[in-house]
């Protein structure tokens, strides 16, 4: 069973994950990880007073999008 669920999970990598720290997109999502612990750990009158805050996480959820489908050919080196 345990062999099944590891074939499964691998059929589902991209075939370079050992470079995924590589992509744009993986980058970003670090980034916005970061941030967004970042973000919960401010005082709520700091975070209202930081404008456009709440545009920060819309901002890299579609650099992200667009990060997965922009040509990346360093990746493949």
């Amino acid at each position: 069973m345990l062999n099944d669920l590891r074939t499964r999970f691998r059929a589902r990598l991209i075939a370079d994950v050992r470079r995924a720290h590589r992509l744009w997109s993986v980058r970003l999502s670090a980034l916005g990880a970061g941030l967004s612990a970042a973000w919960t750990a401010l005082p709520p009158d700091t975070r209202l007073s930081l404008p456009a805050g709440q545009w920060i996480g819309l901002a890299l959820f579609l650099a992200i999008g667009l990060a997965r489908i922009v040509d990346q050919p360093e990746t493949r080196k």
